[in-house]
Protein backbone atom coordinates (compact mmCIF):
# COMPACT_ATOMS: atom_id res chain seq x y z
CA UNK A 1 0.00 0.00 0.00
CA UNK A 2 2.25 2.72 -1.33
CA UNK A 3 5.25 2.19 1.25
CA UNK A 4 2.45 2.35 4.23
CA UNK A 5 2.58 -1.00 6.43
CA UNK A 6 -0.84 -2.27 7.01
CA UNK A 7 -1.39 -4.64 10.23
CA UNK A 8 -3.63 -7.48 8.98
CA UNK A 9 -5.12 -5.68 6.11
CA UNK A 10 -8.28 -7.39 4.93
CA UNK A 11 -7.89 -9.59 1.91
CA UNK A 12 -10.75 -8.84 -0.16
CA UNK A 13 -14.51 -6.78 0.31
CA UNK A 14 -16.45 -8.60 2.53
CA UNK A 15 -14.64 -12.20 2.91
CA UNK A 16 -16.57 -13.15 5.27
CA UNK A 17 -20.84 -14.74 4.63
CA UNK A 18 -23.53 -15.72 7.38
CA UNK A 19 -26.42 -17.14 6.76
CA UNK A 20 -27.77 -20.64 5.70
CA UNK A 21 -25.86 -23.05 3.75
CA UNK A 22 -28.19 -22.95 0.89
CA UNK A 23 -26.58 -21.57 -1.93
CA UNK A 24 -23.40 -23.82 -2.12
CA UNK A 25 -21.04 -20.98 -3.99
CA UNK A 26 -20.88 -18.88 -0.97
CA UNK A 27 -19.74 -21.35 1.65
CA UNK A 28 -22.26 -19.55 4.04
CA UNK A 29 -21.62 -19.87 7.85
CA UNK A 30 -25.29 -21.28 9.19
CA UNK A 31 -24.03 -20.09 12.72
CA UNK A 32 -26.10 -19.09 15.59
CA UNK A 33 -29.50 -19.12 14.45
CA UNK A 34 -29.39 -16.63 10.99
CA UNK A 35 -32.81 -15.80 9.01
CA UNK A 36 -32.64 -17.57 6.08
CA UNK A 37 -33.94 -13.94 4.12
CA UNK A 38 -31.03 -12.56 5.04
CA UNK A 39 -28.16 -12.08 4.70
CA UNK A 40 -24.73 -10.58 6.35
CA UNK A 41 -21.18 -9.66 4.95
CA UNK A 42 -18.49 -9.36 7.73
CA UNK A 43 -15.78 -7.33 7.19
CA UNK A 44 -12.78 -7.92 9.99
CA UNK A 45 -10.01 -4.89 9.94
CA UNK A 46 -7.71 -4.14 12.32
CA UNK A 47 -7.74 -0.51 14.08
CA UNK A 48 -4.89 1.70 13.17
CA UNK A 49 -4.15 5.63 14.19
CA UNK A 50 -5.36 7.68 11.06
CA UNK A 51 -7.61 5.06 9.32
CA UNK A 52 -10.63 6.06 7.54
CA UNK A 53 -12.77 3.13 5.58
CA UNK A 54 -15.29 4.60 3.20
CA UNK A 55 -18.31 2.72 2.53
CA UNK A 56 -19.85 3.32 -0.74
CA UNK A 57 -22.51 1.09 -2.78
CA UNK A 58 -26.20 1.54 -3.93
CA UNK A 59 -29.17 1.11 -1.60
CA UNK A 60 -30.62 -2.19 -2.57
CA UNK A 61 -34.19 -3.72 -3.08
CA UNK A 62 -34.90 -5.21 -0.05
CA UNK A 63 -36.87 -4.71 2.70
CA UNK A 64 -33.88 -3.53 5.44
CA UNK A 65 -30.70 -2.63 5.14
CA UNK A 66 -27.81 -1.72 7.50
CA UNK A 67 -23.90 -1.45 9.08
CA UNK A 68 -22.57 -1.49 12.18
CA UNK A 69 -19.37 -1.59 14.12
CA UNK A 70 -18.56 -3.86 17.26
CA UNK A 71 -15.11 -3.71 19.06
CA UNK A 72 -12.91 -6.48 19.92
CA UNK A 73 -15.71 -7.96 22.66
CA UNK A 74 -18.43 -8.31 19.63
CA UNK A 75 -20.01 -5.69 21.21
CA UNK A 76 -21.71 -2.33 19.71
CA UNK A 77 -20.45 1.15 21.10
CA UNK A 78 -21.07 4.40 21.19
CA UNK A 79 -18.11 7.43 20.59
CA UNK A 80 -18.56 11.19 21.40
CA UNK A 81 -22.47 10.66 21.35
CA UNK A 82 -22.25 8.69 17.88
CA UNK A 83 -23.71 5.27 17.52
CA UNK A 84 -21.69 2.64 15.95
CA UNK A 85 -25.31 1.59 13.87
CA UNK A 86 -26.68 3.13 11.27
CA UNK A 87 -29.85 1.88 9.50
CA UNK A 88 -31.03 2.12 5.93
CA UNK A 89 -33.46 5.30 6.60
CA UNK A 90 -30.96 7.12 8.54
CA UNK A 91 -28.37 6.77 5.49
CA UNK A 92 -28.04 10.09 3.55
CA UNK A 93 -28.29 9.71 -0.29
CA UNK A 94 -25.52 10.93 -2.34
CA UNK A 95 -26.58 14.06 -4.41
CA UNK A 96 -28.98 13.66 -6.97
CA UNK A 97 -30.12 10.36 -5.30
CA UNK A 98 -32.84 8.98 -3.26
CA UNK A 99 -32.82 6.85 0.00
CA UNK A 100 -35.87 4.85 -1.05
CA UNK A 101 -36.26 4.54 2.99
CA UNK A 102 -36.65 8.25 3.24
CA UNK A 103 -38.61 9.05 0.39
CA UNK A 104 -41.01 7.19 -1.82
CA UNK A 105 -38.48 6.14 -4.92
CA UNK A 106 -37.34 2.96 -6.78
CA UNK A 107 -33.69 1.66 -4.91
CA UNK A 108 -30.53 2.11 -6.60
CA UNK A 109 -29.93 5.10 -5.51
CA UNK A 110 -26.06 6.19 -4.18
CA UNK A 111 -24.85 6.47 -0.65
CA UNK A 112 -21.31 6.83 0.82
CA UNK A 113 -20.39 6.17 4.70
CA UNK A 114 -17.60 6.68 6.49
CA UNK A 115 -15.83 5.10 9.29
CA UNK A 116 -13.27 7.41 11.20
CA UNK A 117 -11.70 7.85 14.43
CA UNK A 118 -12.80 11.37 15.11
CA UNK A 119 -16.90 11.59 15.02
CA UNK A 120 -19.31 13.97 15.99
CA UNK A 121 -23.07 13.97 17.06
CA UNK A 122 -24.86 15.44 13.84
CA UNK A 123 -22.63 14.32 11.15
CA UNK A 124 -23.62 12.81 8.40
CA UNK A 125 -23.08 9.29 7.31
CA UNK A 126 -20.45 8.92 9.80
CA UNK A 127 -19.26 5.82 11.54
CA UNK A 128 -17.54 5.06 14.50
CA UNK A 129 -14.01 3.69 13.76
CA UNK A 130 -13.37 1.68 17.53
CA UNK A 131 -14.61 3.36 21.03
CA UNK A 132 -12.64 6.03 22.39
CA UNK A 133 -9.26 4.78 24.08
CA UNK A 134 -9.09 1.97 22.10
CA UNK A 135 -5.48 0.45 21.40
CA UNK A 136 -4.03 0.65 17.52
CA UNK A 137 -3.49 -3.00 16.46
CA UNK A 138 -7.06 -3.66 18.14
CA UNK A 139 -9.29 -6.26 16.13
CA UNK A 140 -12.91 -4.85 15.22
CA UNK A 141 -15.39 -5.99 12.58
CA UNK A 142 -18.29 -4.16 9.87
CA UNK A 143 -21.51 -6.02 9.78
CA UNK A 144 -23.58 -5.15 6.43
CA UNK A 145 -26.85 -6.87 6.50
CA UNK A 146 -29.55 -7.21 4.26
CA UNK A 147 -33.20 -8.51 4.85
CA UNK A 148 -35.97 -9.18 2.42
CA UNK A 149 -34.71 -8.75 -1.23
CA UNK A 150 -37.20 -8.56 -3.49
CA UNK A 151 -35.68 -11.28 -5.89
CA UNK A 152 -35.66 -13.51 -2.76
CA UNK A 153 -31.89 -14.28 -2.76
CA UNK A 154 -30.10 -12.28 -0.10
CA UNK A 155 -26.55 -13.50 -1.47
CA UNK A 156 -27.93 -11.64 -4.71
CA UNK A 157 -27.37 -8.54 -3.25
CA UNK A 158 -24.28 -6.27 -4.29
CA UNK A 159 -22.10 -5.50 -1.52
CA UNK A 160 -20.92 -1.57 -0.97
CA UNK A 161 -17.24 -1.01 -2.21
CA UNK A 162 -14.59 -0.25 0.61
CA UNK A 163 -12.08 1.92 0.25
CA UNK A 164 -9.26 2.18 3.20
CA UNK A 165 -7.06 5.43 3.80
CA UNK A 166 -4.48 6.02 6.13
CA UNK A 167 -1.86 8.48 6.09
CA UNK A 168 -2.48 9.80 2.91
CA UNK A 169 -2.67 6.40 1.15
CA UNK A 170 -5.68 4.79 0.01
CA UNK A 171 -6.51 1.62 -1.94
CA UNK A 172 -9.87 0.14 -2.95
CA UNK A 173 -10.26 -3.57 -1.70
CA UNK A 174 -10.90 -5.70 -4.89
CA UNK A 175 -14.21 -7.85 -5.00
CA UNK A 176 -14.07 -11.27 -2.73
CA UNK A 177 -13.68 -14.30 -5.27
CA UNK A 178 -16.88 -16.78 -4.36
CA UNK A 179 -14.73 -19.51 -3.46
CA UNK A 180 -12.73 -16.75 -1.08
CA UNK A 181 -16.11 -16.01 1.02
CA UNK A 182 -16.53 -17.77 3.83
CA UNK A 183 -15.42 -17.87 8.11
CA UNK A 184 -12.22 -16.78 7.85
CA UNK A 185 -8.88 -17.65 9.51
CA UNK A 186 -8.39 -14.38 10.86
CA UNK A 187 -11.58 -14.68 12.85
CA UNK A 188 -9.85 -15.63 15.93
CA UNK A 189 -7.91 -12.20 16.29
CA UNK A 190 -11.35 -11.15 18.33
CA UNK A 191 -9.44 -12.68 21.36
CA UNK A 192 -12.16 -12.64 23.82
CA UNK A 193 -14.80 -13.56 21.43
CA UNK A 194 -13.17 -16.87 19.14
CA UNK A 195 -14.99 -19.21 17.54
CA UNK A 196 -18.59 -17.16 18.92
CA UNK A 197 -18.27 -14.55 16.02
CA UNK A 198 -20.07 -14.32 14.24
CA UNK A 199 -23.19 -14.41 15.34
CA UNK A 200 -25.47 -13.25 12.90
CA UNK A 201 -26.84 -11.03 15.71
CA UNK A 202 -29.21 -13.17 17.93
CA UNK A 203 -27.82 -13.69 21.24
CA UNK A 204 -27.43 -17.59 22.11
CA UNK A 205 -30.32 -19.17 24.21
CA UNK A 206 -28.80 -22.04 27.19
CA UNK A 207 -30.36 -24.92 26.70
CA UNK A 208 -33.61 -25.74 27.90
CA UNK A 209 -33.04 -27.29 31.19
CA UNK A 210 -36.18 -29.78 30.25
CA UNK A 211 -35.07 -30.32 26.68
CA UNK A 212 -31.13 -31.02 27.01
CA UNK A 213 -30.74 -35.07 25.75
CA UNK A 214 -28.78 -35.37 29.40
CA UNK A 215 -32.03 -35.36 31.18
CA UNK A 216 -35.20 -37.83 30.56
CA UNK A 217 -37.64 -35.42 30.53
CA UNK A 218 -40.86 -36.25 33.38
CA UNK A 219 -43.53 -36.38 30.80
CA UNK A 220 -45.82 -39.25 29.85
CA UNK A 221 -44.67 -41.90 26.94
CA UNK A 222 -44.63 -40.49 23.67
CA UNK A 223 -45.21 -36.65 24.86
CA UNK A 224 -42.58 -34.16 24.15
CA UNK A 225 -41.43 -31.03 25.92
CA UNK A 226 -42.05 -27.41 25.15
CA UNK A 227 -40.53 -24.35 26.67
CA UNK A 228 -43.07 -21.27 26.11
CA UNK A 229 -41.17 -18.12 24.50
CA UNK A 230 -39.62 -15.69 26.96
CA UNK A 231 -37.20 -12.98 26.68
CA UNK A 232 -33.10 -14.07 27.57
CA UNK A 233 -30.41 -11.79 28.30
CA UNK A 234 -27.45 -12.07 25.46
CA UNK A 235 -25.15 -14.70 26.00
CA UNK A 236 -22.02 -12.33 26.64
CA UNK A 237 -19.26 -10.90 25.04
CA UNK A 238 -19.26 -11.58 21.26
CA UNK A 239 -23.18 -11.69 20.36
CA UNK A 240 -23.18 -9.02 17.73
CA UNK A 241 -26.55 -8.14 18.56
CA UNK A 242 -28.34 -5.63 15.82
CA UNK A 243 -29.71 -2.84 17.82
CA UNK A 244 -32.65 -2.66 15.85
CA UNK A 245 -33.43 -6.15 16.49
CA UNK A 246 -35.01 -8.01 19.63
CA UNK A 247 -36.04 -11.64 19.98
CA UNK A 248 -38.28 -14.07 21.92
CA UNK A 249 -36.47 -17.34 22.60
CA UNK A 250 -38.58 -20.98 23.16
CA UNK A 251 -37.64 -24.44 23.27
CA UNK A 252 -38.95 -28.15 22.02
CA UNK A 253 -37.88 -31.60 22.19
CA UNK A 254 -40.40 -33.35 19.43
CA UNK A 255 -42.94 -36.09 20.72
CA UNK A 256 -42.30 -39.40 19.48
CA UNK A 257 -45.70 -39.87 18.85
CA UNK A 258 -46.65 -38.01 15.68
CA UNK A 259 -48.14 -35.11 16.99
CA UNK A 260 -46.75 -31.65 15.61
CA UNK A 261 -46.25 -28.40 17.23
CA UNK A 262 -48.42 -25.44 16.91
CA UNK A 263 -47.58 -21.90 17.28
CA UNK A 264 -50.65 -18.96 17.24
CA UNK A 265 -50.18 -15.63 17.90
CA UNK A 266 -51.56 -12.19 16.32
CA UNK A 267 -49.37 -10.91 13.36
CA UNK A 268 -47.80 -7.42 13.93
CA UNK A 269 -48.33 -5.47 10.58
CA UNK A 270 -45.51 -5.00 8.51
CA UNK A 271 -44.69 -3.24 5.03
CA UNK A 272 -45.66 -5.68 2.66
CA UNK A 273 -43.38 -7.17 -0.15
CA UNK A 274 -39.75 -6.46 0.16
CA UNK A 275 -38.89 -3.50 -1.38
CA UNK A 276 -37.80 -0.97 0.56
CA UNK A 277 -40.87 2.16 1.56
CA UNK A 278 -40.58 5.36 3.63
CA UNK A 279 -40.07 4.47 7.25
CA UNK A 280 -41.76 5.03 9.64
CA UNK A 281 -45.00 3.63 7.25
CA UNK A 282 -47.99 4.71 9.19
CA UNK A 283 -50.16 1.81 9.73
CA UNK A 284 -47.46 -0.61 10.98
CA UNK A 285 -46.10 -2.20 13.38
CA UNK A 286 -43.38 -2.90 12.65
CA UNK A 287 -40.42 -3.44 9.46
CA UNK A 288 -40.29 -6.86 9.27
CA UNK A 289 -40.93 -9.84 12.01
CA UNK A 290 -40.06 -13.96 11.51
CA UNK A 291 -40.43 -17.37 13.43
CA UNK A 292 -37.16 -19.57 12.82
CA UNK A 293 -36.57 -23.20 14.01
CA UNK A 294 -32.94 -23.77 15.09
CA UNK A 295 -31.03 -27.01 16.16
CA UNK A 296 -29.87 -26.53 19.95
CA UNK A 297 -26.31 -28.44 19.00
CA UNK A 298 -23.21 -27.07 17.76
CA UNK A 299 -23.28 -23.60 16.25
CA UNK A 300 -26.84 -23.81 16.57
CA UNK A 301 -27.35 -23.57 13.10
CA UNK A 302 -30.86 -22.94 11.25
CA UNK A 303 -32.78 -25.87 9.91
CA UNK A 304 -31.91 -26.61 6.44
CA UNK A 305 -33.74 -29.24 4.93
CA UNK A 306 -32.01 -30.97 0.88
CA UNK A 307 -34.94 -32.72 -0.44
CA UNK A 308 -34.31 -35.09 -3.27
CA UNK A 309 -34.79 -33.14 -6.66
CA UNK A 310 -32.49 -30.16 -5.71
CA UNK A 311 -35.03 -28.45 -3.72
CA UNK A 312 -34.37 -27.27 0.20
CA UNK A 313 -36.77 -26.32 2.88
CA UNK A 314 -35.39 -23.02 5.23
CA UNK A 315 -36.88 -23.50 8.75
CA UNK A 316 -37.73 -19.42 8.75
CA UNK A 317 -41.15 -17.69 7.81
CA UNK A 318 -41.11 -13.82 7.66
CA UNK A 319 -44.36 -11.59 7.56
CA UNK A 320 -45.02 -11.79 3.94
CA UNK A 321 -44.86 -15.44 3.89
CA UNK A 322 -47.08 -16.37 6.39
CA UNK A 323 -50.99 -17.17 6.58
CA UNK A 324 -52.93 -15.05 8.38
CA UNK A 325 -57.11 -15.79 9.44
CA UNK A 326 -59.45 -12.87 8.90
CA UNK A 327 -58.69 -11.57 12.58
CA UNK A 328 -54.55 -10.94 11.75
CA UNK A 329 -53.50 -14.62 13.35
CA UNK A 330 -51.29 -16.78 12.28
CA UNK A 331 -51.02 -20.36 12.74
CA UNK A 332 -47.58 -22.12 12.36
CA UNK A 333 -47.37 -25.54 12.69
CA UNK A 334 -43.92 -27.44 12.76
CA UNK A 335 -43.48 -31.33 11.71
CA UNK A 336 -41.75 -33.40 9.76
CA UNK A 337 -41.18 -33.39 6.05
CA UNK A 338 -43.16 -36.76 5.86
CA UNK A 339 -46.35 -34.39 7.72
CA UNK A 340 -45.84 -31.58 5.23
CA UNK A 341 -48.52 -32.30 2.82
CA UNK A 342 -50.85 -32.95 5.65
CA UNK A 343 -50.07 -29.87 7.70
CA UNK A 344 -50.62 -28.07 4.08
CA UNK A 345 -54.22 -29.13 4.00
CA UNK A 346 -55.13 -27.53 6.93
CA UNK A 347 -56.71 -24.48 6.08
CA UNK A 348 -54.29 -21.17 7.61
CA UNK A 349 -51.16 -23.38 8.53
CA UNK A 350 -47.78 -22.56 7.42
CA UNK A 351 -45.30 -25.39 8.12
CA UNK A 352 -41.84 -25.12 9.24
CA UNK A 353 -39.38 -28.19 9.51
CA UNK A 354 -37.82 -30.21 12.00
CA UNK A 355 -34.52 -31.50 10.21
CA UNK A 356 -34.82 -33.96 8.11
CA UNK A 357 -31.67 -35.47 9.46
CA UNK A 358 -32.21 -35.72 13.04
CA UNK A 359 -35.40 -34.47 13.82
CA UNK A 360 -35.73 -36.23 17.06
CA UNK A 361 -33.20 -33.43 18.45
CA UNK A 362 -34.17 -30.63 20.66
CA UNK A 363 -34.35 -27.19 19.14
CA UNK A 364 -34.51 -23.10 19.54
CA UNK A 365 -37.40 -21.67 18.58
CA UNK A 366 -37.17 -17.55 17.84
CA UNK A 367 -39.70 -14.87 17.14
CA UNK A 368 -37.65 -11.93 16.08
CA UNK A 369 -39.58 -8.15 16.07
CA UNK A 370 -37.28 -5.73 13.74
CA UNK A 371 -37.69 -1.60 14.18
CA UNK A 372 -41.02 -1.48 16.22
CA UNK A 373 -42.90 2.01 15.64
CA UNK A 374 -42.65 3.87 18.78
CA UNK A 375 -46.42 3.53 19.49
CA UNK A 376 -46.24 -0.18 19.24
CA UNK A 377 -45.77 -1.37 23.30
CA UNK A 378 -46.38 -5.11 22.52
CA UNK A 379 -42.97 -5.33 20.40
CA UNK A 380 -40.52 -7.93 21.40
CA UNK A 381 -38.25 -5.31 22.16
CA UNK A 382 -40.27 -4.25 25.36
CA UNK A 383 -40.15 -7.79 27.14
CA UNK A 384 -37.90 -8.37 30.00
CA UNK A 385 -35.16 -10.61 29.52
CA UNK A 386 -35.57 -12.58 32.67
CA UNK A 387 -36.99 -15.91 30.52
CA UNK A 388 -40.38 -15.71 32.23
CA UNK A 389 -43.04 -16.35 29.58
CA UNK A 390 -45.34 -14.98 31.57
CA UNK A 391 -43.94 -11.57 32.00
CA UNK A 392 -43.58 -11.91 28.22
CA UNK A 393 -46.90 -12.58 27.42
CA UNK A 394 -48.06 -9.70 29.91
CA UNK A 395 -46.44 -7.27 27.32
CA UNK A 396 -46.82 -8.81 24.51
CA UNK A 397 -50.76 -9.62 24.91
CA UNK A 398 -52.21 -10.94 21.47
CA UNK A 399 -49.22 -10.90 19.88
CA UNK A 400 -47.49 -13.63 22.36
CA UNK A 401 -46.78 -16.92 20.34
CA UNK A 402 -48.46 -19.49 22.62
CA UNK A 403 -46.94 -23.18 21.48
CA UNK A 404 -48.50 -26.66 22.18
CA UNK A 405 -48.53 -30.02 20.96
CA UNK A 406 -51.36 -31.44 19.06
CA UNK A 407 -52.02 -34.18 16.87
CA UNK A 408 -52.88 -33.60 13.33
CA UNK A 409 -56.07 -34.49 13.27
CA UNK A 410 -56.94 -32.78 16.72
CA UNK A 411 -55.34 -29.75 14.45
CA UNK A 412 -57.70 -30.53 11.07
CA UNK A 413 -60.40 -30.81 13.33
CA UNK A 414 -61.02 -28.11 15.58
CA UNK A 415 -58.34 -25.49 14.39
CA UNK A 416 -55.41 -24.57 16.56
CA UNK A 417 -57.50 -23.45 19.14
CA UNK A 418 -58.55 -26.50 19.55
CA UNK A 419 -54.77 -27.69 20.34
CA UNK A 420 -54.68 -24.62 22.30
CA UNK A 421 -56.91 -24.39 25.03
CA UNK A 422 -59.88 -22.83 23.04
CA UNK A 423 -59.02 -19.36 23.52
CA UNK A 424 -57.13 -17.13 20.16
Amino acid sequence: MSGTKWVRTPPCAWPTAVNSDTIPRYNGFNNSNPDTASAYRLLFFTVQSGLRITLSGHFPDSRYMSFEVYDSQGEPFTTNGVSSELADYQVAPDPGSINPWQHKARPGGTFTVTLRTHVTPGEVNALPLSPAGTTAGSASVIFFRVYAPSHGNPWGVPVPHVTLTRNGATTQLPACPAKAIMVPANAGQLATVGATLPTAGRPTVAPPTTTSRARKPATPSGSGVIEPFAGHKAAGPGHTPDADQAYLFGGVLPANNGDVVVIRGKAQTTPRGASPSPWLASGTDLRYWSLCIDQLAGHQPVVVNHLPGGKVDLGCHYDSQIALDRDGYYTIVIGTESQRSAIERIAGATFLPFSLNDPAQPYVLSLRNMLPSSTFTEATQNVPTNASPASAAAVMGPYYPRLAFCSLATLAHGGANACLGGTS
